[in-house]
């Protein structure tokens, strides 16, 4: 396939996705909290990802050579799928600041400066003429794949703690084995044993919201039963230790992974879920919170991992899972926008909190025209003012 060939298949691919939006620039990461560092920064290893929306094109590592045999710039070395843990990190970091920048053909140069501290040193956009020939015919593949269609399933994963009413320590996820109970991967040590304070419930998967929802109230109404019968508090607040987070993540399975999906879950779920949130974390938004946070599962689709637990909420969440099974099965007719500098503001500083759920609504309803969706719409709506 020729370069004009593939760039016109990559048109007419966002245009059966409706994707339109105009790449924003590098400066526009400061609203999500996200910093850039100079290209030359010590001895420091960089990742250079270069992606088609969430499909990694390839991926490098930078690697130090001695000053007298330094060409111009950094050198790089490819990465297998055996990168080491914080390089797969810095992976789905590079492919965020892509993501936030609409640049769904790019490479992006990542960096991390500490434990936690991440930034990122350069972003551009790619022409299918700039690929490696290896490049190209993994972008041919991933838009050869996207005309397969199959049905689409839902599922979830949401986090809480429990913690003993007497003793007040935290129960150790590790002592779960069951298929609908497990343990997030964030560990704690107490005298000298590691255990995993994070549980996650997992429903089984449907191929409908409502279903899905009904598996979430049979696992909900055993973790009330459990938890009475062993004086265990059920703990659900998004940050509820310094370093430990919990999310409401949404799976989904057979569903095109691009930057058109996550944006309209991003517009239409996460912030106003964020606006009408009664206790929200700004730290965790901040973090594992922000929007564009997904990662690609095993069931030819992705998680969504953007929204904070609603374990909680489950009896009641109905509209939110109907909502949410909506957008994903009309992203192609639905406009995704860019993101206002004043709404990124109120999701990330509780400085700017002065617009209600009704103000939100009066705003969004008009980009939903089917009268199926304005009554998803409606509910989900009615569903936040609940919180």
């Amino acid at each position: 396939m020729t370069d004009m060939n593939l760039e016109n298949e990559i048109r007419g691919f966002h245009e059966s996705i409706n994707y339109r939006l105009e790449q924003q620039s590098l400066s526009t990461l400061q609203y999500h909290g996200i910093k850039r560092t100079p290209i030359d920064k010590g001895n420091r290893k960089q990742l250079k990802v270069r992606a088609f929306h969430y499909q990694i094109l390839s991926t490098s590592r930078s690697v130090n050579s001695p000053e007298m045999f330094k060409s111009e710039g950094s050198d790089w070395e490819g990465l297998t799928g055996n990168s080491l843990y914080f390089e797969k990190e810095l992976q789905e970091f590079a492919l965020q600041c892509l993501y936030l920048t609409n640049t769904p053909l790019g490479e992006c140069v990542v960096q991390r400066n500490g434990k936690r501290d991440v930034a990122v040193v350069q972003l551009k956009k790619l022409t299918a003429r700039e690929l490696l020939k290896t490049e190209q015919l993994a972008l041919q593949y991933e838009l050869e794949k996207s005309h397969l269609k199959q049905t689409m399933t839902f599922g979830a994963d949401l986090e809480l703690m429990f913690q003993n009413e007497i003793t007040k320590r935290f129960m150790n996820g590790g002592e779960l084995t069951t298929n609908e109970f497990g343990y997030d991967q964030a560990v704690a040590v107490h005298q000298n044993r590691v255990f995993h304070p994070i549980i996650e419930i997992r429903p089984k998967p449907s191929a409908i919201s409502e279903e899905l929802h009904n598996n979430l109230l049979v696992l909900y109404q055993k973790v009330i039963n459990q938890t009475s019968k062993f004086h265990l508090n059920i703990n659900t607040n998004p940050n509820p230790l310094s370093r430990f987070f919990l999310g409401g993540h949404i799976h989904f399975g057979n569903v095109p992974f691009t930057f058109q999906h996550v944006r309209l879950l991003d517009q239409f779920v996460a912030i106003p879920f964020a606006i009408a949130e009664v206790e929200p974390s700004f730290i965790r938004r901040k973090n594992y919170g922000r929007l564009g946070s997904v990662r690609r599962n095993s069931y030819k689709g992705f998680e969504y991992r953007v929204l904070p637990t609603w374990f909680h909420l489950i009896p009641i969440s109905l509209p939110l899972l109907e909502w949410i099974e909506y957008i994903m099965k009309n992203a192609y007719r639905l406009d995704a926008t860019l993101f206002e500098e004043n709404s990124l503001k109120r999701y990330y500083d509780q400085r700017f909190q002065d617009f209600s759920i009704d103000q939100w609504a009066f705003k969004y309803r008009e980009y939903i025209v089917e009268e199926k969706g304005k009554l998803l719409f409606d509910n989900f709506v009615t569903y936040l003012k609940k919180l």
